[in-house]
């Protein structure tokens, strides 16, 4: 299992210090989202028929389906592998072509961006320089991160030449936090069917248009299935936030911004300049319309 969690980069960006409202601590989640993932893995139907009608341009369209194509996302099977090194001009390329004709530079504003923006969401890729150095069970990783603003061992538990589709974000609705309590959740499924980690984040606040402030709270080992047992079993992750953040402040907090997205695809972009390339889970649309 161990070897798994170091091939997949987990969706997240520790941050330099941002200004903030304080956020409450995480709260225990009675059904992980995990189980939800399962379901639209198993079921992978005709979404065209249940997606909302699409907002992307003909051109973005065009360029969306590249990326995808690119990237083995686009439905034909070897989805999620990371981008190999003669790709990645043509990565970055296509990524900015792609915010700079965004139908939704404001997710926040009205219901229907937000249908498009919520729930779950499937890891493609995720680049930045210097990333693929970082190892999560490294000293020198873990001292670079608290006392020379290096980056964080969490965020290794993913990275590599490997596949990164086994990782997932579970996005709340950030307006109104942290008074309701919303939280980001970035989810590696590992080992034994049923099995995941899950970081949780509890959103801090709209940050502008298409971006929120958070800090990581907390994560546990989810196992459900045979291994969990009929009501699963939770174990919680080893990594102290709060102490940290006493240690470094800001370095578990930051902002995450949306900076294109339609009905299959997102990208994001951490404060910290990683780069996130995310697509809906197949059978996601059928699901949302079946539950009306």
């Amino acid at each position: 299992a161990a070897s798994r969690l170091n091939t997949a980069h987990v969706a997240m960006s520790l941050p330099a210090v941002v200004p903030r409202p304080l956020a409450r601590p995480c709260a225990r989640r009675e059904q992980p989202a995990r189980r939800h993932r399962r379901a639209h893995r198993q079921r992978a139907g005709d979404d065209s028929v249940t997606a909302p009608p699409s907002v992307a341009s003909a051109e973005a369209a065009a360029l969306r389906d590249e990326l995808l194509a690119l990237l083995g996302g686009g439905g034909g099977g070897g989805e999620g592998r990371m981008a190999r090194t003669v790709d990645r001009s043509r990565l970055e390329r296509l990524v900015e072509q792609l915010e700079l004709l965004n139908p939704t530079p404001k997710p926040f504003a009205a219901e229907a961006s937000m249908r498009l923006l919520l729930n779950e969401w499937q890891l493609i890729t995720t680049f930045k320089p210097g990333t693929a150095d970082v190892r999560f069970t490294s000293p020198e990783s873990w001292r670079e991160y608290i006392f020379e603003q290096g980056p964080s061992p969490v965020q290794s538990l993913v990275v590599g030449a490997g596949t990164v589709d086994n990782v997932f974000q579970v996005l709340a609705d950030p307006r109104g936090s942290p008074a309701n309590g919303a939280k980001w959740q970035n989810v590696v499924e590992f080992g034994p069917p049923g099995t995941s980690l899950v970081i949780e984040a509890a959103m801090e606040g709209v940050r502008d248009d298409d971006s929120f402030f958070y800090g990581f709270c907390g994560g546990y080992f989810d196992v459900q299935g045979t291994w969990g047992g009929p009501d699963g079993i939770r174990v919680p992750y080893p990594v102290p936030f709060d102490l940290l953040e006493k240690l470094r402040p800001g370095r578990t907090k930051g902002w995450f911004s949306t900076t294109y997205l339609d009905e299959r695809l997102r990208i994001s972009r951490g404060n910290k300049g990683s780069v996130f390339v995310l697509k809906r889970p197949a059978g996601y649309w059928e699901k949302e319309g079946a539950r009306g």
